[in-house]
């Protein structure tokens, strides 16, 4: 997911475990404001204080993006769930649009700036299954990454400037196709693809993948040969390679997890998070 804010855990937070916390009395850039904020994850929701700081896009001793004045949300609280996530924050790409009080993102905020060769971004993920503390991918600010994406490069208008919200006209897999018009949005938080029941049902039946009910996951042989994915945007058929869609894990049965998900919005958001 895009999100829209970013925030650091405070070290006075109480329910954050072993995440690295931010201690702003040791930032000479940093500038209390005070203003109370509550974003829901889920069922659960993190919440604290809004400063106002220097962030810095890309990791120390790299060559960083640095955005002065941004708004960061410091947590007091985190969701449960979130302490079994590896990383210690969230940082907001999307638009201002849905920003919780409205404040200006911190990429809106470069491209505002003119710190940015051009108000973009690109998102190369790289193939690791399972993995922790390795190599994911690579994050370009202000750019087309030219190493990992081909040559065409298409574009596609935004449905919505909230998320990456874009349309879709269809989906095939093998002996299954459906030619539908669905919203669909673009997120990074998940390698998975989520969509309606009854057609993530269909293509991971055509696929030769099982649904296990107690995990809400799909599972298929490892060893198996399932044809690509094609999702089909504007006058573009993009194809999902099997690679990327079986993921193995530790089951000791050979079995890999089929990377789609349910995704109901019961009619009020996208119908497909990718």
């Amino acid at each position: 997911m895009h999100f829209v804010r970013i925030f650091n855990i405070s070290k006075f937070s109480t329910n954050c475990g072993d995440k690295q916390k931010f201690d702003n009395a040791s930032s000479s850039t940093f500038v209390h404001d005070g203003r109370p904020w509550n974003m829901p994850f889920g069922r659960d929701h993190a919440k604290g204080v809004q400063g106002n700081d220097t962030m810095r896009f890309g990791s120390e001793g790299s060559q960083q993006l640095v955005v002065p004045r941004t708004i960061v949300d410091i947590a007091d609280y985190i969701p449960k769930s979130f302490l079994n996530y590896k990383n210690d924050g969230v940082v907001g790409l999307a638009f201002t649009s849905i920003s919780v009080n409205g404040v200006l993102p911190p990429l809106i905020n470069a491209i505002n700036q003119g710190l940015l060769d051009q108000p973009l971004f690109t998102v190369y993920l790289e193939h690791r299954g399972l993995a922790d503390n390795v190599y994911g991918g690579l994050y370009t600010y202000g750019g087309i990454d030219t190493e990992n994406c081909a040559e065409d490069i298409a574009y596609q208008p935004l449905s919505s400037a909230s998320f990456y919200q874009f349309q879709v006209l269809g989906l095939a897999l093998g002996s299954y196709s459906i030619r539908r018009q669905y919203q669909a949005i673009s997120s990074t938080a998940s390698g998975f693809i989520g969509g309606p029941k009854t057609i993530t049902n269909a293509l991971a039946s055509a696929a030769g993948a099982k649904y296990d009910e107690d995990g809400d996951l799909y599972w298929i042989d490892c060893d198996a040969h399932p044809a690509e994915l094609e999702i089909t945007i504007g006058p573009n058929t993009y194809y999902v390679e099997p690679v990327n869609m079986m993921i193995r894990t530790n089951a000791t049965n050979n079995q890999c997890l089929f990377a789609l998900f349910e995704f109901e919005s019961g009619g009020f958001g996208p119908s497909w998070v990718s």
